[in-house]
């Protein structure tokens, strides 16, 4: 990557990438020329199905890797060179928690905040505050060997932590969490963020994302996307939805049905599933839903009938042609994005 200054000035943003690649053994590309900037003080979601690129581009952002090309300027530093420099403002959380399970979650702390090398008179006092944020007091005198997921979660984003980091770089820090854990995770996040630091989180949580972040940057295939507001891109790709539940499979009756779905005013696409019937439009119309009374006329009858707004999922689904959680290809055909989303460079997806 190229030389980049480590002095950086107030007004720089806090990661820029420019033509970012980065290959793995077999010719594969798992980063394929991506560029953005992120602003200091936002809370950004990168999202995108599995194999996508999310986790190889934290490792870079935190030069535990580096890129084969481009260059990448995280906190006017450079990732590998100025590593140990950054590393004292930065911190990063990938998906292995790689704790020893045989002493304490408060013997782990007190070694990590050794290793760190954070003032010794403040110790006793911080480690206590570290415990009490995490609300790791329940179980922090346990060996670690013993705790769930998610505790071992909250204590490795408290070791990440303990240093104030300007930046967090956290790959999936969600998937071992129940619903508690990822309502306190996400309110932490918010509060980082309000706080003046910079958040990276590579997570599937979509709901979420559409409440809590500032940017989302979408990889699909080692390709950036979109980066964007979550209420751009469901302004450019979200689409409302009418889906209609059947009492049964309609069989004969389906016939040339989708065709006469997608000809009604407004729809802009239409798909039959075994027992759902789902119509896309800009809007939903006024009044009735004209879907019905074809319904009707064909003696197809339907249990449920929901009108769902656009939301961050649909919009995901049309950029990439696939839904969020399972990463397939979906038979119902989803539209491709290009790069409308603003500031994504490589717009020409793989397959």
């Amino acid at each position: 990557m190229s030389e980049r200054s480590s002095t950086r000035t107030d007004d720089e943003p806090a990661i820029v990438a420019e033509g970012v690649v980065k290959m793995f053994k077999g010719g594969v590309r798992a980063l394929d020329g991506i560029g953005f900037a992120i602003p200091a003080g936002e809370l950004v979601a990168l999202i995108g199905a599995n194999g996508s690129g999310k986790s190889t581009l934290l490792k870079v952002l935190f030069g535990v890797i580096e890129a084969d090309a481009g260059s990448v300027s995280v906190l006017g530093m450079h990732p590998r060179r100025d590593r140990a420099a950054l590393s004292t403002r930065t911190g990063y959380a990938g998906q292995d928690t790689a704790l020893d399970p045989e002493i304490t979650g408060r013997e782990t702390i007190r070694l990590f905040y050794a290793l760190r090398g954070l003032p010794a008179p403040e110790r006793g006092r911080r480690i206590e505050e570290i415990i009490e944020e995490y609300e790791l007091g329940p179980f922090c005198d346990r060996r670690v060997g013993t705790y769930s997921g998610g505790q071992r979660q909250r204590l490795h984003l408290a070791l990440e932590t303990m240093h104030a980091p300007s930046l967090l770089l956290l790959d999936e820090p969600t998937s071992s969490l129940d619903p508690e854990g990822r309502r306190r995770l996400w309110r932490w996040l918010a509060e980082w963020r309000d706080g003046g630091r910079t958040i990276v989180v590579s997570t599937h949580d979509l709901p979420d994302i559409a409440s809590r972040c500032d940017r989302v940057l979408l990889l699909q295939g080692g390709h950036l996307l979109a980066s964007d507001s979550p209420g751009s891109l469901i302004a450019a790709y979200g689409r409302a939805r009418a889906v209609i539940t059947l009492e049964r499979p309609p069989g004969d009756e389906a016939r040339g049905l989708r065709r006469e779905l997608v000809s009604l005013p407004g729809a802009l696409d239409a798909a039959l599933g075994e027992r759902t019937v789902t119509i896309w439009r800009d809007r939903h119309p006024d009044g009735a839903e004209p879907a019905l009374d074809i319904l009707s006329a064909r003696g197809i009858h339907y249990q449920r009938y929901e009108r769902l707004e656009p939301d961050l999922a649909e919009a995901y689904f049309h950029m990439t042609g696939s839904p969020l959680e399972s990463g397939e290809p979906s038979r119902q055909g989803g539209r491709g994005g290009g790069n409308r989303g603003g500031g994504g460079r490589g717009g020409n997806r793989r397959g």
